[in-house]
């Protein structure tokens, strides 16, 4: 694969698209609207920038990786000789249909073509004439940091394609995790359904503050997972143990259809998280930019940490 291109240039396309051109990709980088790529290329700039002081790039790496990235407000611009086009619009059935419609319509035969939907199982509802190379691609914010990447298969997905994009994302230093067949929220989304929906209950019924909260998951659970994983926690707990903690049903439930009433308090209000300045915390005017190059230098000193100790996986 030389060409790779990013159909959508939100929360998730414009870190694609630097995933691939720091792996040595030509990308383009595709949505309809001009003020959506100016944004995508001010967070690209800055993620960059933010890598550079971390160590993780030099300076002179910078341009080059710059200079791979096209972006267009045409699509069939965007796809001319792709080997891959990986979609990211919004989770909805008709706009990812209508987008697969159209890749397939004028995309090279050569172009594989992948999803990076989350909940929805595109196999039973997209229509191409190349169902050998359509997959899913489900990567995790920020995608230019977070390792791990779900790859799944299709029914008619050939193997040769996944192998090729497995090796693709390896190269690039990524983990990535083959599904033989979809499910909705693949393994890590569907377990923060559940996490969540007990954050939601906490803090709803004011038994702790969003800080403790968070307190108690980065030195607990975070910790203990970054070795132990989720699995193997189970192992060292004990698996007897885990049986008669079923058994006696020694926590109170929270319904599966909890409604989340501070959650939605704020987002009635506009609150809705970094971009907006505030969520359940307050960012105090600092700029969506500013916040997210924290977070990320943040992730980058853990991974690092994380590789040269080579402590992440089973204790075996």
């Amino acid at each position: 694969m030389k060409k790779i291109c990013i159909i959508g240039a939100g929360t998730m396309g414009h870190g694609l698209a630097q995933v691939f051109a720091q792996g040595g990709y030509q990308v383009t980088l595709f949505s309809r609207t001009q003020k959506t790529l100016e944004r995508a290329s001010a967070l690209i700039n800055s993620s960059l920038d933010t890598m550079v002081e971390a160590g993780v790039l030099a300076k002179r790496q910078i341009q080059p990786i710059l200079k791979r990235i096209m972006a267009t407000t045409s699509m069939a611009e965007a796809v001319a000789d792709a080997d891959m086009a990986i979609e990211t619009v919004v989770e909805d059935k008709v706009s990812k249909k209508e987008i697969f419609t159209e890749l397939d319509r004028i995309c090279p035969p050569k172009t594989l073509l992948a999803s990076n939907t989350t909940f929805l199982n595109i196999f039973d509802f997209v229509e191409t004439s190349r169902p050998d190379k359509v997959l899913v691609t489900h990567w995790y914010a920020p995608p230019q940091i977070i390792p791990l990447v779900d790859v799944v298969r299709g029914p008619q997905t050939d193997e040769a394609n996944i192998r090729a994009v497995v090796g693709v994302l390896k190269e690039m230093g990524k983990k990535p995790v083959i599904f033989n067949k979809p499910v909705a929220g693949y393994a890590l989304s569907r377990i923060m359904i559940a996490f969540q929906r007990e954050i939601y209950y906490l803090l709803d019924n004011d038994y702790l503050s969003p800080e403790d909260l968070d307190a108690a998951v980065i030195w607990g659970l975070a910790l203990r997972m970054m070795v132990v994983g989720a699995v193997q926690r189970i192992d060292f707990g004990g698996l007897d143990l885990s049986v008669r903690n079923m058994q006696r049903s020694v926590t109170e439930s929270t319904p599966l259809d909890y409604k989340p009433r501070k959650l939605l308090e704020l987002v009635e209000k506009g609150y809705t998280g970094v971009k907006a300045g505030r969520g359940f915390y307050d960012y105090k005017g600092r700029s969506e930019a500013e916040v997210c190059r924290e977070r990320d230098t943040r992730l980058l000193r853990l991974l690092k940490v994380l590789q040269e100790a080579d402590i992440a996986g089973p204790v075996i």
